[in-house]
C-alpha cells in the first residue's frame, strides 16, 4: 500500500513601507528577520520559497551582508526558491501596465544579478487579484502565483480541492495558480505545532499530488505581539506538546522527521505536478481585507453575516459564496487615497509627454542627460506606488501620515526633474506658473490645477471652492497632506464606550468656509459638532475666471446660496466669491460676501449678521518631529515653553499665525490683511483614532487653523498664506 503523503511548500514575505523609519526595520531585523533566516539555515532539507520587496533587499545589501551570504548559500545548495513581483510592492490592479512590467523586471533583475536564481513566480501585494493579471504576467516572464484560497470560494472549489495547483489564462496566456491554505495561516504560530501536523495529515493521500502551501509574513514570525518570545525564545513556545520549546525551530523539525510531508519550492512543485485543472477567478483580495473596504455604514452588518454563516454548519454551504467588497474602493472609501493615486498618473503623464518630446532633440549628449533623469524621475514615480499607505484595515495604513508624506515627496520629486528636463530643452523656463483645468479626481467634475516652479495648488471647486493640495516645491513637500477623521466601523467597539471619538463631516481642505453660531467654542469646533447655517461648506462654486497676468495666477469663483436665520427656517441668499492670488511664494485669497436685502425681509439679515460667524479652514501638515514644531503670532507674547506647543488646542484674537517645522526648516505664514472686526484664531490638532495591529492609538494628521470673523452686509475677508 501507498505511503500516504504531502507536498508542503513553505513561503514567508518580507517587506517594509518605502521610507518607513530606519530604527523600524533594524527592530524586525532582530526580532525576526535575522533569527527566521537563521533556522531556515539550520535546516538544509527543508525547503522554502522567499520574497521579499526590493525596497527591503536593497537595506539588506547595504546595511547586513552577513544576512546576504547566508541567503546566497542557500540558493546555490537549491534550499530556496526567490520570488518577484512588483519592486516597490505596488497593488497591480491601480498601476498601467508599462509600470507593472517595469517594476516585476526592476525585482527580477536584482534576484538574478545577487543570488544567480531565475525568477518564475510572482508574489501579490496585498493578495489582490483581478482577472487580468494572467496578461502582464506572463509578459513579465512569470509563470505562476500565489493566493488565498478564498479567492477560489466562489467558484464552487471546496476546501478539499484547494490542496491543488490550477491554471488559468487571459488573452490565451496562461498562469499557474497554487492556493494558499487558511487554516495554516491560522494555526501558525499561534498554535502548538502538532496542530499544524495533524492537519496536513489530513490533507495527505495516497496519490501524493496534494500541495499545502502555508504562507507568512515575516513579521508575524517575531514582530507582532508576543511571537518573538513564541518563535525563538527556548522556554517560551507553547508548553501543550512543544514542552515550551521556540515555535519556528519545532516546527521546521517536524516537518524534517516526518518524511510523508515532503518538502518543496513551488517551481519543483510545478514541475513535477500539472495542474489540477483550467479555472478562472474573480477579482479578490484575503478574506479582512474584502470586509475593510466595504463602506464603514454597512461593514460591521457584513462582518456578522461573514461570522454566522461560517460558524453554522448548515449554513456553510452559502458562506462559501459570500463576497465582500472590492480593493479599488480604497479610492473612494478615502479621497486623500484617490488624491495619492491620481497625482501618480498625473505626474508619469507629464514623464510621458517629456520622452515623446525627446523626438524633437537632435543633440546627442543632451538626450543622454535627459535619458538618465527620465529614469530617475520612473524610479521615484515607482516608489510612490508603494501599497502600504493607500488603504486601512488592521494597520494603520492610509492613516499613517509619513507613510502618505512619503508618497507626495517621491512625486514631487519627480515633478522637479521634470523641471529639471523642461529647463534643459528649453532654458527660458526656470520660472513658470500655469493653470490647467482638469477632471484630476475622475469624479466627472473640474478641478484646477495651478503649478509653477515654487508651488502646486490643487483646487476643487465643487467641494466648497477648497484647495486639497499644496506642495511646496523646494522642499517636496506637500502642506496638505492632512488626513480627514474619518468615521470607520470599529468607533462603535464597546472597548470605545468611554473614549470620544471625533469625526469630521467634510474633507479636511483648505479655504473651506463654515457659518456659525457667534458663541461655538472650539471644543464645538474642533469636535465639529455644531450647526451649520450655510450651504457653502461642502457646495459647488463656479470658476468665473481662471487666468494668468504676467508671473500672477488667478482664479474667482462663486457661489450663490443661502444662509439659515437663527429663529426660523427661512433663508437669507448671499452672494460669495473666493479669488485665489498666487505669485512666487506666497498666496493671497479674498472672500466676499454680499448679502441680498429683501424687502420686508431685513429681520432676517439682521439677525443673521448679529448672531452668525464666519469661519474659513486653513488646514496644514507638518511631517517633522511635532516636538521641534513651534509658532508664533505678532499679537500674542511667548515664553519658551508655550512656543513649542503647536498642537495644544488655543483661541485668541489677532491676525496673524506664523507655525516652524525645524526638521525641514520650513515656515507657513498665515496673515489677515484686510479691516474686519474682531478675528478670532482657532487652533487646534487634527488627531484621527485608528485601530491598529498594536490596539487603538491617537495618531497626529495635521493642524486646522480656523479665523472667526463677524458678518456685514457686504463684507470681504482678505488672506496672505506665505511658505518658504
Amino acid at each position: 500500500m501507498t505511503e500516504q503523503s504531502v507536498n508542503l511548500q513553505i513561503v514567508f514575505h518580507l517587506h517594509q513601507p518605502i521610507d518607513n523609519f530606519e530604527w523600524v526595520i533594524e527592530d524586525c531585523y532582530q526580532k525576526s528577520y535575522k533569527p527566521l533566516i537563521d533556522n531556515i539555515f539550520k535546516f538544509e532539507e527543508v525547503k522554502f520559497t522567499l520574497h521579499f520587496s526590493g525596497n527591503l533587499l536593497e537595506w539588506f545589501l547595504k546595511n547586513k551582508p552577513d544576512f546576504i551570504q547566508k541567503v546566497k548559500i542557500m540558493a546555490k545548495r537549491g534550499q530556496i526558491e526567490i520570488i518577484g513581483g512588483g519592486y516597490y510592492e505596488p497593488i497591480f490592479a491601480i498601476i498601467p501596465y508599462r509600470d507593472k512590467i517595469a517594476q516585476i523586471k526592476k525585482l527580477t533583475d536584482l534576484i538574478k544579478n545577487e543570488f544567480g536564481l531565475e525568477v518564475k513566480g510572482a508574489w501579490l501585494s496585498e493578495r489582490v487579484w483581478e482577472p487580468n493579471y494572467p496578461s502582464f504576467l506572463n509578459d513579465a516572464g512569470l509563470k505562476y502565483v500565489i493566493v488565498d484560497d478564498n479567492h477560489f470560494r466562489s467558484t464552487g472549489i471546496t476546501e478539499k480541492d484547494t490542496f491543488y495547483s490550477y491554471l488559468t489564462e487571459d488573452e490565451g496566456k496562461t498562469l499557474r495558480i497554487f492556493p494558499i491554505n487558511e487554516e495554516l495561516r491560522y494555526l501558525t504560530p499561534w498554535k502548538p505545532t502538532y496542530m499544524s501536523i495533524d492537519y496536513l495529515k489530513k490533507a495527505a493521500d495516497n496519490q501524493g499530488d496534494r500541495c499545502v502551501v502555508f504562507i507568512s509574513d515575516a513579521e508575524k514570525i517575531g514582530v507582532w505581539g508576543t511571537t518573538h518570545q513564541i518563535c525563538y525564545v527556548e522556554g517560551q513556545g507553547h508548553e501543550e506538546g512543544d514542552n515550551g520549546k521556540p515555535f519556528i525551530p519545532s516546527f521546521f523539525e517536524q516537518i524534517r522527521s516526518n518524511t510523508w510531508i515532503k518538502s518543496t519550492t513551488l517551481s519543483e512543485y510545478m514541475n513535477n505536478f500539472t495542474a489540477k485543472s483550467l479555472v478562472y477567478l474573480p477579482t479578490a483580495s484575503y478574506d479582512k481585507m474584502e470586509e475593510w473596504v466595504l463602506p464603514t455604514e454597512i461593514r460591521n452588518n457584513f462582518k456578522k453575516i461573514r461570522k454566522s454563516l461560517k460558524e453554522d454548519d448548515e449554513k456553510k454551504e452559502t458562506y462559501q459564496f459570500l463576497r465582500g467588497g472590492f480593493w479599488r474602493y480604497f479610492l473612494v472609501k478615502y479621497p486623500e487615497s484617490n488624491n495619492m493615486h491620481k497625482k501618480m498618473l498625473y505626474v508619469r503623464d507629464k514623464l510621458i509627454s517629456i520622452e515623446e518630446n525627446l523626438l524633437k532633440i537632435h543633440n546627442e549628449q543632451l538626450i543622454s542627460i535627459i535619458l538618465k533623469k527620465i529614469t530617475e524621475a520612473w524610479d521615484e514615480i515607482y516608489k510612490s506606488q508603494c501599497n502600504d499607505c493607500y488603504w486601512h484595515g488592521l494597520f494603520g495604513g492610509v492613516y499613517l501620515q509619513f507613510l502618505r508624506f512619503s508618497v507626495y515627496t517621491h512625486l514631487i520629486n519627480a515633478e522637479n526633474i521634470i523641471d529639471e528636463i523642461n529647463v534643459l530643452i528649453n532654458p527660458k523656463l526656470t520660472s513658470y506658473i500655469y493653470i490647467t483645468p482638469i477632471d484630476f479626481v475622475k469624479d466627472s467634475k473640474t478641478e484646477f490645477l495651478i503649478e509653477s516652479d515654487i508651488f502646486n495648488i490643487y483646487v476643487n471647486p465643487s467641494d466648497g471652492g477648497t484647495i486639497f493640495e499644496l506642495d511646496y516645491k523646494p522642499k517636496s513637500y506637500n502642506l496638505l497632506n492632512t488626513l480627514t477623521r474619518w468615521p470607520e466601523a470599529y468607533h462603535e467597539s464597546k472597548k470605545l464606550a468611554n473614549k470620544e471619538v471625533l469625526v469630521d463631516r467634510f474633507r479636511r481642505s483648505l479655504l473651506r468656509l463654515r457659518f456659525l453660531d457667534k458663541d461655538v467654542n472650539i471644543e464645538e469646533l474642533h469636535a465639529d459638532q455644531y450647526f451649520e447655517f450655510g450651504d457653502f461648506t461642502n457646495g459647488s462654486f463656479n470658476v468665473t475666471s481662471s487666468e494668468k497676468e504676467g508671473k500672477i495666477a488667478i482664479i474667482e469663483m462663486e457661489r450663490i446660496g443661502t444662509i439659515k436665520d437663527p429663529e426660523t427656517d427661512n433663508r437669507n441668499p448671499v452672494r460669495i466669491t473666493k479669488d485665489i492670488y498666487i505669485e512666487e511664494n506666497e498666496i493671497e485669497i479674498k472672500l466676499r460676501i454680499n448679502f441680498e436685502e429683501i424687502t420686508g425681509k431685513e429681520d432676517i439679515l439682521s439677525r443673521i449678521i448679529e448672531n452668525l460667524n464666519g469661519a474659513i479652514d486653513i488646514p496644514f501638515f507638518f511631517n517633522g518631529d511635532p516636538n521641534k514644531f513651534e509658532w508664533e503670532s505678532n499679537q500674542i507674547d511667548f515664553n519658551d515653553h508655550e512656543k513649542n506647543s503647536l498642537l495644544e488646542p488655543l483661541q485668541y484674537n489677532g491676525s496673524h499665525f506664523k507655525a516652524y517645522d525645524d526638521t525641514y526648516d520650513l515656515n507657513f505664514d498665515i496673515m489677515v490683511i484686510s479691516k474686519v472686526n474682531s478675528v478670532k484664531f482657532n487652533k487646534f490638532p487634527i488627531i484621527a483614532y485608528v485601530y491598529t495591529d498594536e490596539g487603538y492609538k491617537e495618531i497626529y494628521q495635521g493642524i486646522n487653523i480656523t479665523p472667526f470673523f463677524k458678518l456685514e452686509k457686504n463684507l470681504e475677508f482678505h488672506l496672505k498664506l506665505k511658505i518658504f
